[in-house]
């Protein structure tokens, strides 16, 4: 650890300690999920009062750094926000990669299911005509960040074997000749059910960005429609609009 600057007129120390700790936080020696010392390994580790390492503490609980847990100490809850521009088609993982993050998939399960009224109308095909649906838990790094209900086409010939779903699903669409060249979407926020809030392991009333995608392959048919939630402590979009 940094030695404090105990020079008259220097900053507080807890204010000293705190931004020690938010730079270790920040560079990741103390990632998602960890637990940083306790107010009293402060106090041994910088040679200060219970008190100062208690303000230090308390000083990344107000940067939303922090979290205290009764019984089980101080867990890191800083996660760096993922920003996206709006430019062009993007798959997850390719988001992800540009961010210098590992895309993983948790889970994934496709199923064929009857379309309902509303598919129809967007497949442009009957009621009740068979569709994949592919429901994934897309990570970065790791961490949940996006649970994602996708349908597509049974023109596609896709097997039904979970596995195949682990990596991107652009990349599959691509190889079936179906790449998608145009999509129009739809963004909102609204607060999850219990399902969603179990799969992306976040607390009751945080809110999420859903995020609604129909894309079309070259002949303007649609190949894909994905309802996508992620998590809004960890999404942010950004769009760019010239005269």
């Amino acid at each position: 650890m940094k030695k404090l600057d105990m020079s008259r007129g220097a900053v507080p120390l807890y204010l000293q300690i705190s931004a020690i700790l938010k730079e270790k936080i920040i560079k990741k020696e103390y990632e998602y999920g960890d637990y940083i010392p306790s107010e009293t390994e402060l106090q041994k580790i910088f040679d200060v009062s219970r008190i100062t390492a208690r303000q230090a503490i308390q000083e990344l609980e107000k940067d939303g750094m922090v979290q205290r847990a009764r019984g089980k100490g101080t867990m890191v809850t800083y996660q760096k926000q993922i920003e996206e521009y709006l430019t062009s088609i993007r798959s997850f993982t390719n988001e992800m990669l540009e961010k210098n993050m590992q895309p993983g998939t948790k889970s994934a399960h496709i199923s064929i299911e009857k379309a309902d009224q509303h598919l129809a109308e967007i497949f442009q095909v009957e009621e009740g005509v068979p569709v994949y649906r592919l429901e994934r838990i897309r990570t970065g790094d790791g961490i949940p960040i996006v649970d994602f209900h996708t349908y597509l086409s049974l023109k596609l010939n896709l097997p039904l074997n979970d596995n195949f779903y682990m990596g991107s699903l652009y990349e599959i669409l691509e190889g079936k000749g179906c790449e998608p060249v145009r999509v129009t979407e739809k963004f909102d926020c609204m607060i999850p059910n219990e399902d969603i809030r179990r799969k992306l392991n976040i607390e009751i009333g945080q809110p999420v960005l859903r995020r609604i995608r129909i894309a079309h392959d070259i002949n303007s048919e649609v190949v894909e429609y994905t309802i996508g939630y992620y998590r809004g402590d960890r999404y942010a979009y950004y769009i760019e609009l010239k005269k």
